[in-house]
């Protein structure tokens, strides 16, 4: 079955604007290594005992090609996500429609084959390299700003690339390759705007593709929630379904 067009066009994919910044010097390749860029990265967001110690995770976003309407995102580290809109379940190994296709019926299991949309939108609100070993790079000019690339291994096949810009060492941009059901889906998505929340620095802009690829839109964070008390329903995949 096909997810909703909403979680295949405006979850999942970005493009980050171009922008002029100084660059620093980047460190020798084979002198640097994954574990030394996570931890980076942990330290510039709030240091690593607040990333570790954040577990759930519920973010409101707004995509201006579908209103002014705030669609919201649960996630519960590592690799589980619920959206509200359309009562979609992930609890990391598979994924159901709690009250299907049209909201109003029996709860539906999404086919395997889509899968690797799931851990991409997990990993576009908490970075995966978190939760999964990753893999160093190389750094690269992007938009005229030194970037050190972090590649994930996730469980489903799609691949991540996180863009850590190196003067601030936070996420900068992501690119996202992945195969469903036989069809590639090469896409981009760029972080700004980061605002301190609870001890942690979040993204709250965001760039994402119109529905038709021709432009890239700016999206923006509503509202985050670290830590809130997540129904445990909303990460539990019905038994017996027909």
């Amino acid at each position: 079955m096909k997810k909703p067009l909403l979680i295949v066009l405006a979850l999942v994919v970005g493009l980050c604007s171009a922008s002029s910044v100084p660059q620093p010097q980047a460190p020798a390749a084979d002198r640097l290594t994954a574990s030394e860029v996570v931890a980076k990265c942990a330290e510039a967001m709030g240091g690593k005992a607040k990333i570790d110690g954040l577990k759930t995770l519920r973010v409101g976003a707004v995509y201006p090609d579908h209103g002014d309407k705030t669609f919201f995102t649960e996630i519960k580290r590592p690799n589980m996500s619920y959206e509200s809109a359309s009562y979609l379940v992930f609890d990391g190994k598979q994924a159901c429609l709690l009250k299907g296709m049209d909201t109003k019926s029996g709860p539906q299991l999404v086919e395997g084959a889509d899968l690797a949309d799931f851990d991409v939108i997990v990993g576009c609100f908490i970075p995966a390299f978190f939760d999964f070993p990753s893999d160093y790079l190389g750094a690269e000019t992007v938009d005229g700003r030194l970037t050190h690339k972090i590649r994930p291994k996730l469980p489903h096949g799609a691949e991540m690339v996180y863009y850590i810009d190196a003067a601030t060492w936070l996420p900068y941009k992501i690119s996202t390759h992945m195969t469903i059901r036989g069809q590639a889906f090469d896409a981009e998505r760029g972080f700004s705007d980061y605002k301190g929340v609870d001890g942690i620095l979040y993204p709250h802009g965001f760039t994402y593709p119109s529905r038709d690829k021709k432009s890239v839109l700016q999206g923006r964070i509503a509202s985050v929630e670290i830590n809130p008390a997540l129904d445990e329903a909303h990460f539990t995949i019905p038994k017996n379904i027909k």
